[in-house]
């Protein structure tokens, strides 16, 4: 689960001007249908995914990944014998994440994710990676960037594993829609009534996790053109029911073409 903006907004009197809450859940599913969307358009996800992939290997110095943050400690590890079993695990001098200057942990206005990584020739004890099928596993963060702003609730109460609400408290800038971080989990709100949340924990493949209280809350930004294009699409799907989704004109097919224009740098070619 994940939207690239929040309920809160789509509601404001800038957008859809939505008073009172009993749509509140439908336009949540709305608001992640067209990330999602989004997403396929871009041909990539900007939201922050920890997993353990694995890749073929062609003998060459390079290897090519999607979109990559970052590559935990001993995360890079190959099958040197084709046997199955990842038993040579690569020092992080072994290697270089490239390009260079992409620095998706940064979460910058000029970040850009990692897409390559290279064998280290220079400084590193590797030539090359290993040819053949599912040769490569890579253990890390997957995604555009990661750019985290602090919130100004904490959570109130000590929180265990099996929680699905949180208290918070110190502030309102929480909504439906936002991903957290706490502590090193990653929380999705789909609900807020007064300082409750309601969430899904452990999510993008991290681990639901006990939490005490004052425990900071951060949470998740994607890039300005992202979220507003996702504000559009979903506004313009919203005002469609009032047609009865009735094929008309004033309806283009896909997504708004001020959407694609704003998502136009974003959007990564794939080679068929």
């Amino acid at each position: 689960m994940n939207s690239y903006t929040t309920v809160d907004i789509l509601k404001s009197a800038a957008v859809l001007d939505i008073a009172g809450s009993e749509d509140d859940e439908r336009l949540l599913m709305l608001l992640e249908s067209v990330s999602r969307q989004v997403d396929f358009y871009c041909n990539r996800h900007f939201f922050s995914q920890r997993a353990t992939m694995v890749f073929d290997g062609d003998g060459s110095t390079a290897l090519r990944v999607p979109d990559l943050v970052s590559v935990d400690p001993d995360g890079l590890a190959v099958d040197d014998d084709d046997d199955r079993t990842f038993e040579s695990v690569w020092d992080e001098s072994d290697y270089l994440l490239s390009p260079a200057n992409a620095d998706p942990a940064g979460g910058h206005d000029l970040s850009s994710p990692y897409t390559e990584i290279v064998a280290d020739t220079e400084a590193g004890s590797k030539s090359a990676f290993p040819i053949g099928m599912r040769r490569v596993r890579i253990a890390g963060e997957w995604g555009y960037w990661r750019r985290m702003r602090r919130a100004s609730e904490i959570v109130s109460h000590a929180l265990d594993v099996d929680t699905n609400e949180i208290e918070v408290s110190g502030g309102e800038d929480v909504g439906a829609g936002h991903t957290l971080l706490v502590g090193s989990e990653q929380v999705y709100v789909f609900s807020r009534t007064g300082d409750k949340l309601g969430v899904l924990r452990g999510v993008n493949g991290t681990e639901a996790a006990a939490h005490g209280a004052a425990a900071e809350v951060r949470m998740f930004q994607y890039p300005g053109p992202v979220s507003e294009a996702v504000i559009i699409q979903a506004s313009r799907l919203w005002k469609r029911k009032d047609s009865a989704y009735a094929d008309t004109s004033g309806f283009a097919v896909g997504l708004d073409r001020d959407a694609m224009e704003l998502l136009a740098p974003y959007r990564k070619i794939v080679a068929l």
